[in-house]
This record gives C-alpha cells, sequence and structure tokens, in this order.
C-alpha cells in the first residue's frame, strides 16, 4: 500500500456523501459515453470572489494537467489546500439528441479528493463535503453528479469547473489514473434518496426512539414505481431491524414513504441503510450513522495490575534525559504576532523530535495551548495572529517533522509484541517532552497549559492529561487509540495493519497484541484526568468511531461536555474549535483577544 493511499485510509470517511453526489450502484443503461479526454486547466487557490466558474473567463495563463496523474507528480501543488479544474466540452451531434432524451447528463469524475464544488457553465450543480472554516470530513471515493438539461448548451460550448480542498496531503483532485465520463442521464441519475435523521445532531437522548425519515427526490419527469428496503444494525453490524415497502414517486416530485424508527435501543450507535431498487435494475444507496445515549456505553477498563508502574517507569526514564533544547528563528513566519521557531530536542531514548513553537512578540507571563498531530499530517504551522496564547505544535517521533530520520516503519505496529519496545511508549513520552519544553520557558506561565488535538491528537491530548498534572484543560477531537477490541470490530484500520503485522510474524498471536494495547488505550487512562475537557466527534466517522470516542471519555470524572456533528466524518467543525478556545480562556483565565 503506498503512502498516500495510507493516508487517504486513515482520513476518509469510507463513503458517506452529502448533497447531490449520486451513490448509483449500478451503471448506466445507456451505452454511449464520452470521456473527452484527459487534459484540464489548473490553478492553485480558492479563488474566492472569483469568476474562474464563469465560461468567459479567460484561463489561458492556468496551468496545463492531465486527470491521469496526480497533481504532485505534474510539480503542481496546491494553495492552503486549495485547487481549481477547468475544462470546456462541445457534445458531438449524435450525443445531444440522447441527452435531451435522458433530460440531462451524469458526470463520473471518478476518484477524487478531498472535498469539492462543481459548476457547469457558471452554476452550482453538486458538492461533497463543505470547504474550511466549517471543514467536513475527507472523501476519496468515486464521484457522480447529475447535471439538469437547463444547464447545458447542447449545441455549443459547456464548461466544467470543480473547485476543490484537500487539506490532508499534497495530492488533491482526480485519483487513480482518472478520466472523467459525461453519458445521457439513467433514472437512477435523475433521483435523490436522502435520510432525514429525527434529531437534529443524530444523537437520540432520554425517551426518543431512534428514527429516520427516507425522502427520494425525482428530477425526472416520468413516474416510478420501486422498493424501498431498510436495514438498521449496530455499529459492528449485527442486524436489529429491517423493513421493506414498494413505494411510488411522480415525476418531477417527492415520494415520502414515512417514518421508521427503534424505540428501547441500547446505548450505542447505529448504521442504517437505505436503499432504493427501481423496476429494470438499476439501484440508489445511502447510508448513515446514529447514536442513543453514547454516555451510558458501557466498555470497561481493561487496565492490567502494573499500568502506573510501568508509566511512573517511563517517565523516571524521560526526566534522565536532557531536551537539549534548540530553537532556530523563521524569520518568514514571523511577520505577525508571533515570532516562530523551529524547535529541537530529545525525548525518551535520546530520540531527536520537533516542533514548531510561536513565541508571542508581546511582553508578559503568557498561556499556552500545546498542539499534538493526527496521525500521518504533515507539518503545519500554529496560529500566527495574536489571541491570547502562545502555542507548540509537536510531531511525535518519526511523523511530520520527524518523518525524514523515522525507523519506526509503520508506527501503530512498531513494536506492537511488547509493550516496552512498543511505538508509542516513546510517543507518549515525547508528549510530555513538549510540556517539559514550554514549562523551560520564560515568557510561558507553566500553570496555565491547555493541550488540544484530533485524532492521534485528541488520543495524545489525553495522554497529557492523564499522566501530568501541568495540563489544566484539554481539546479532544474524534481521538485515536481507544477501546481496541471494540474498535477492531467496528472499523477497517488500523487493524488491517495489525492483520498484516501478523500475517509476518506467526510468533505473535492477537493476544498478545491486545495486552500491549492495553497499556496504551486512552480508555484505560482517561480515569486519570482531574481537569475539564470538551469532545468533539464526527457521528459518521468510521476511521476513529464515535464508540472509541465515548469509550474513553465516559471514564473521564472531571467536569467535561461534547459536542457532535451529524453529518461529519472524521473530522469536526468549526464549533468545535471555538468551544475549545473559550475553554481554555475560562480555565486559565484569558481575556478576549481584540
Amino acid at each position: 500500500m503506498n503512502k498516500y493511499i495510507k493516508t487517504v485510509l486513515l482520513m476518509m470517511l469510507c463513503g458517506f456523501t452529502f448533497l447531490s453526489s449520486i451513490h448509483a450502484q449500478k451503471q448506466s443503461q445507456n451505452n454511449l459515453s464520452n470521456n473527452f479526454g484527459v487534459d484540464w486547466k489548473f490553478h492553485a487557490g480558492e479563488g474566492r470572489d472569483s469568476s474562474w466558474s464563469r465560461i468567459d473567463y479567460q484561463d489561458n495563463h492556468w496551468a496545463n494537467v492531465v486527470s491521469n496523474k496526480l497533481l504532485k507528480e505534474q510539480g503542481q501543488k496546491l494553495d492552503q489546500g486549495f485547487g481549481w479544474y477547468r475544462k470546456k466540452l462541445t457534445f458531438p451531434a449524435q450525443l445531444q439528441q440522447k441527452i435531451a432524451e435522458a433530460e440531462g447528463i451524469r458526470i463520473d469524475l471518478g476518484k477524487f479528493a478531498a472535498c469539492e464544488e462543481i459548476y457547469v457553465n457558471g452554476t452550482l450543480v453538486g458538492k461533497t463535503g463543505e470547504f474550511p472554516q466549517n471543514f467536513a470530513g475527507y472523501f476519496d471515493h468515486e464521484r457522480r453528479y447529475f447535471v439538469p438539461l437547463e444547464a447545458l448548451d447542447l449545441k455549443g460550448e459547456n464548461l466544467i469547473a470543480i473547485k476543490f480542498f484537500d487539506g490532508w496531503s499534497s495530492a488533491g483532485g482526480f485519483l487513480n489514473g482518472t478520466v472523467m465520463k459525461v453519458e445521457p442521464a439513467s433514472t437512477v441519475d435523475k433521483l435523490m434518496l436522502k435520510i432525514n435523521v429525527q434529531d437534529e445532531d443524530y444523537i437520540f437522548l432520554g425517551s426518543d426512539s431512534i428514527a429516520i425519515a427516507p425522502t427520494i427526490a425525482n428530477n425526472g419527469k416520468k413516474a416510478l414505481h420501486a422498493t424501498l428496503k431498510i436495514f438498521l444494525t449496530t455499529d459492528d453490524g449485527a442486524v436489529v431491524q429491517s423493513h421493506e415497502l414498494k413505494v411510488d414517486i411522480p415525476g418531477k416530485g417527492t415520494a415520502q414513504p414515512g417514518i421508521f424508527g427503534l424505540k428501547n435501543a441500547k446505548p450505542g450507535f447505529y448504521h442504517y441503510k437505505v436503499s432504493l431498487n427501481l423496476d429494470g435494475g438499476q439501484k440508489l444507496e445511502e447510508q448513515v450513522n446514529v447514536g442513543y445515549e453514547p454516555e451510558k456505553i458501557v466498555s470497561p477498563n481493561d487496565e492490567k495490575a502494573d499500568f502506573d508502574k510501568f508509566w511512573q517507569a517511563n517517565k523516571a526514564q524521560l526526566a534522565r534525559i536532557q531536551p537539549d533544547y534548540q530553537l532556530m528563528l523563521i524569520p518568514e513566519q514571523s511577520k505577525l504576532d508571533y515570532e516562530m521557531y523551529h524547535v529541537s530536542m530529545r525525548s525518551l531514548d535520546n530520540e531527536l523530535i520537533m516542533g514548531y513553537y510561536a513565541k508571542p512578540k508581546k511582553a508578559g507571563k503568557h498561556p499556552v495551548i500545546v498542539e499534538y498531530m493526527g496521525y500521518g499530517s504533515k507539518p503545519y504551522f500554529p496560529n500566527q495572529s495574536w489571541d491570547g496564547f502562545a502555542y507548540f505544535v509537536l510531531s511525535v517521533r518519526g511523523q511530520a517533522l520527524n518523518e525524514k530520520s523515522n525507523h519506526f516503519g509503520t508506527w501503530f505496529t512498531y513494536g506492537i509484541d511488547n509493550k516496552d519496545n512498543y511505538y508509542y511508549r516513546g510517543a507518549f513520552m515525547d508528549v510530555l517532552r513538549a510540556l517539559d519544553f514550554v514549562s523551560s520557558r520564560d515568557e510561558i506561565d507553566g500553570n496555565r497549559i491547555a493541550v488540544r488535538g484530533s485524532s492521534q491528537g485528541g488520543a495524545l491530548s489525553v495522554v497529557a492529561a492523564s499522566l501530568d498534572p501541568r495540563v489544566k484543560a484539554l481539546a479532544i477531537g474524534i481521538p485515536f487509540l481507544s477501546d481496541f477490541q471494540d474498535y477492531f470490530k467496528i472499523a477497517p484500520w488500523p487493524k488491517s495493519d495489525v492483520a498484516y503485522y501478523l500475517s509476518q510474524h506467526p510468533e505473535v498471536s492477537w493476544k498478545q497484541v491486545y495486552h500491549t494495547l492495553s497499556y496504551f488505550d486512552i480508555k484505560n487512562m482517561a480515569s486519570r484526568i482531574r481537569v475539564p475537557l470538551v469532545m468533539g466527534i464526527g457521528v459518521q466517522d468510521n476511521v476513529c468511531p464515535p464508540h472509541i470516542n465515548f469509550a474513553a471519555y465516559n471514564q473521564v470524572k472531571s467536569e467535561k461536555s461534547w459536542m457532535a456533528f451529524p453529518s461529519y466524518g472524521h473530522s469536526t467543525g468549526k464549533a468545535f474549535h471555538t468551544a475549545g478556545l473559550d475553554l481554555f480562556r475560562r480555565v486559565l483565565h484569558v481575556e478576549q483577544s481584540r
């Protein structure tokens, strides 16, 4: 598995699609299609308030690229994660009549990353995900969009413009040798199946029944007859409920088959799979996750008797390592309210680790936010506009700034047969070394330290607050490294990495693996947290599913709160970022920056 695909696997939502992206499981019955070649125009940047989606915009100065190669293979880079594609096309005469009869076209982009808006002749015809500042999820599945006849110029020139964002990798845009295809729309292409969850954040509480109300919108003129199938399963796949019924869908209208619910659900997370089967064999399918009383999920600690002794010994070993902090000013990143430094230091086993430190230009003793990064995330600079805090973003061993010297192979499985050699033994001590660093700085108030992060960074924040009393508050998004035995029943990764490791090491058993992981399970650490926290979850997350998030959260005995983002996968919305800062300002006594 190459490095990019693995990064995508970590970040993806595994198939949940927003708005007008169409999931047709059977190809169109139309046999007339055109791929219109692989040539595109490309420009990096967001294009805010631009005319880049308009057909009359002159793009002669844009780069010439092809869709069957990654942008990075063509020497192209994104700007703050954003880029645009543009392509003009005309329909052959033999295709025009077919499109008119079909009432539109289907555009098949192939696999694409990570979220985008697609415009045809300046009109937004569909989107997947949400752009920053309200970024929603990471998608890399195949994209199919319906474009109605009224948006097209059958006899003239048509422009397809795609604005996309990929903030997790340097790839972005078309993936896997894609060639865009355009064909007359099939019946199923003109249908929109939507699962309306009967709760605003998709988390049902108290006496509420889990319930959905599917709707089917028909953009075609012809009335349709179909079979609707609804399956409700637990998050690990056990079937709880099913329904099957006939539905009539009016032309240019909407069918509302009713409300389908489950009373007396057990605490946990559930998965709805709704499919529409048309006469003739075409099929449309959507899926959604919901939750019920997640704070009542029971997932007991499985820590071993020497758990605390193990971590005390590791902390003592870390204390004997001289950190040897080295700071190097980065002038080009120091133009606003902070001086930006590249920091290096020594951690457990004398491992060299690095990070970025934003030192406030304002005089005085400042509170600090230590930020831990996601698994495989690329390096990024901390905040550069004054908001009341100093910042330090740590790269744990072998990752991000330290990746060039990585000698830990696949991080998650490195040394997984023995707790004393496991990768996260050192990585967890790197977390504490970061606290040592900020505490050593004269301009930092060591009594006002908060930590935050998402995914792996969320887990490392739990580690920091569990093992070190210097942490006074934490904000954890979609936390990783939790409740492994249940985790591996729900999500494909990282179990897939462990299964491969075991296939290469037949002398190691699953029992040994789970024994090792019990020392690194944040579920087993969280009860030691004594400070306030806020957690954010993406209800559609299949990388770090909500079940494992709450397995750790429910062990916390201190002040805590959570926020659910219903349509998000492995990400959280801006509101979570704001909630974290609000918590830190309250606990650390920081006035709102002006």
